[in-house]
C-alpha cells in the first residue's frame, strides 16, 4: 500500500510540475550508488558497488559538459586476494531529447581514466559512452540513472607481478541512480516577460506588456483590448468598445452603442435612455427643436413646435372652426366672423344687392355671402331669418313678391355653401319697414337691404 501511494505522488509530480529546468547556464549536481563490473580477465572482481559524484554545466537547453567520478569498492581474486579501489574518473558530452516537460532521456560521450589502488596500483585510459534518463520531480531536482559503457585500451597492470593479470583492450560497466539538483543559472526569457520560456505560452510578447502566469498578454475585463492599451479597464463584458476599450458611443448622444436604439442621432440633439430624441409634448416636433415645449396634445404645430394659425385671425388651426378667415377681420372664439355684436340680434347685410328689379346676386353680393355662410357654419347652434325689403317705389304687391323672392334667394345661396336650409327661413316685407325717407334717393338707397335677425 505505502509503495503505490509513493508511487501515485511521484507521478503526480511528474504531470503537475512546471517545465524542467535545463537551461544553459544551469550547473549541475548530483551524488549516486553505484555498481559496476570490471573484465573479468583483469583478475578483480567481476562485481562491485561504490558512490559516485557529477558535476555538469548546460552550455545550451539539452547540451552539457559534465565530469563525474566515484569510488567503487572491489579486491585481487588471484593469489593476492587484496581488498582494493577502483575509481573511475570521466569527462563527457551529454545530450537531452525533451520528449516530455519531465522526462528528459539523454545520450553522452567522453573519456575515462580508471585509478586502482590497493590492488594493482595501475590506471588505464579509454572511451566512455553512457546513457540514461532525468525524471524531474521539481523545476530543478530529477531522479537520475546512468548506464556507462567504458571501453580501455592496453596497457593494463602491465607491470604486475602475475603475468597472466595484465590484458589488453577490455570493457567496464557501471549503472548510477540517484538525484540531480540544477543550480544557479536564470531561466531563459526571450521576451523578457518574467516568464521562463519553458512555461512561457506567448513567446513573442511585446516588452512592457502585462503578461499572466503563462506569459500571455492580459484583458482582464475581456473586451478584446489588452491591459497594456486599456484606457477603460472595467468595461462590461459583451459591449462593443474602441482601440482604447472604452464603449462606443458613435452619435455622440451621451449613451453607449449597445444601449442605443437610435444610432444616427444627431449631435447637440437632446435623447433619452435608448439614445432616441426626445419629443416631451408629443407634437411631433423634437425639444432641441421645439420653442413652445408645452404644446397641448393633438394641436396642430408648425416647424417649431408653435401651435398654427394659419388665417392668422388670433384663433389656433385647432379651435378655428373658420379656417380661411380674412387676415384682420372680426372673429368669435371659433375664429369665425362675428355676426351679432354682443347683445344684437340683428343686421343689415351691407352689399348684398341685386340686379335691378330681379332676384338674382350680384358678385359682391356673394362675397359677402361667403363670409355669413362661414359664420354660421362656424356657429351650428344659430338659427336666423333672412328678410327683404325694398323701397316704396312701385306698387307694394310687387315688391313684396320680390323681397320674398330676394330673401329665398340668399338662403338658397347659403344653403349652397353649407347652412343647413331647417337653420334659415325666408321673409319679404317689401315696403313696409323703411330705415329712411324714401321721398330722397339716398333714403331710398337704404330701404333697399337684406336683414339677418337671430332667432334663438
Amino acid at each position: 500500500m505505502r509503495l503505490r501511494a509513493s508511487f501515485a505522488v511521484f507521478s503526480l509530480l511528474l504531470v503537475a510540475a512546471p517545465i524542467a529546468a535545463q537551461d544553459a547556464g544551469t550547473i549541475e549536481l548530483g551524488l549516486f550508488p553505484q555498481v559496476g563490473s570490471v573484465d573479468a580477465s583483469s583478475g578483480l572482481e567481476e562485481s562491485s558497488w561504490g558512490f559516485g559524484g557529477l558535476i555538469g554545466y548546460f552550455l545550451a537547453e539539452n547540451l552539457s559538459l559534465e565530469a563525474a567520478g566515484g569510488v567503487s569498492f572491489t579486491e585481487d581474486v588471484g593469489p593476492r586476494s587484496a581488498a582494493g579501489k577502483w575509481i573511475p574518473i570521466r569527462g563527457r558530452a551529454l545530450y537531452s531529447f525533451p520528449i516530455r516537460d519531465r522526462v528528459r532521456p539523454f545520450v553522452g560521450l567522453g573519456a575515462v581514466r580508471n585509478v586502482y589502488t590497493g590492488v594493482v596500483d595501475d590506471g588505464d585510459w579509454g572511451v566512455s559512452g553512457l546513457t540514461g534518463l532525468r525524471l524531474y520531480v521539481t523545476d530543478n531536482v530529477a531522479f537520475r540513472t546512468d548506464v556507462t559503457v567504458d571501453r580501455v585500451w592496453a596497457p593494463f597492470n602491465e607491470g604486475a607481478i602475475y603475468e597472466e593479470a595484465a590484458i589488453e583492450n577490455h570493457t567496464n560497466w557501471m549503472i548510477t541512480g540517484g538525484l540531480s539538483v540544477g543550480l544557479g543559472a536564470t531561466p531563459r526569457d526571450s521576451d523578457g516577460d518574467g516568464v521562463p520560456d519553458r512555461d512561457d505560452d506567448c513567446l513573442t510578447t511585446p516588452m512592457g506588456v502585462s503578461v499572466d502566469a503563462v506569459g500571455c498578454r492580459v484583458d482582464s475585463d475581456g473586451d478584446g483590448v489588452f491591459d497594456e492599451a486599456d484606457r477603460c479597464a472595467n468595461t462590461p463584458s459583451g459591449v462593443d468598445v474602441d482601440a482604447m476599450g472604452c464603449r462606443v458611443d458613435a452619435d455622440g448622444d451621451g449613451v453607449f452603442d449597445e444601449d442605443d436604439r437610435c444610432e444616427a442621432t444627431p449631435s447637440g440633439a437632446r435623447v433619452d435612455a435608448s439614445g432616441c430624441r426626445v419629443d416631451t409634448d408629443g407634437d411631433g416636433v423634437f425639444d432641441e427643436n421645439d420653442r413652445c415645449a408645452a404644446t397641448p396634445s393633438n394641436v396642430r404645430v408648425d416647424d417649431r413646435g408653435c401651435r398654427v394659425d394659419a388665417d392668422g385671425d388670433g384663433v389656433f388651426d385647432e379651435d378655428d372652426r373658420c379656417a380661411n378667415s380674412p387676415r384682420g377681420s372680426d372673429v368669435d372664439e371659433r375664429g369665425c366672423p362675428v355676426l351679432f355684436e354682443e347683445d344684437e340680434t340683428s343686421l343689415v347685410l351691407e352689399g348684398v344687392t341685386f340686379e335691378t328689379s330681379s332676384a338674382d346676386l350680384t358678385s359682391e353680393a356673394l362675397t359677402i355671402l361667403n363670409r355669413v355662410a362661414e359664420a354660421l357654419n362656424g356657429n351650428p347652434e344659430v338659427r336666423v331669418r333672412v328678410s327683404g325689403h325694398t323701397d316704396s317705389t312701385g306698387s307694394r304687391a310687387f315688391n313684396v313678391r320680390l323681397s320674398q323672392s330676394r330673401a329665398e334667394s340668399v338662403v338658397a345661396y347659403l344653403v349652397s355653401r353649407g347652412v343647413a336650409a331647417n337653420r334659415m327661413e325666408a321673409q319679404g316685407f317689401g315696403p313696409d319697414q323703411p330705415m329712411a325717407d324714401n321721398g330722397t334717393e339716398e333714403g331710398r338707397r337704404q330701404n333697399r337691404r337684406v336683414e339677418l335677425a337671430r332667432i334663438n
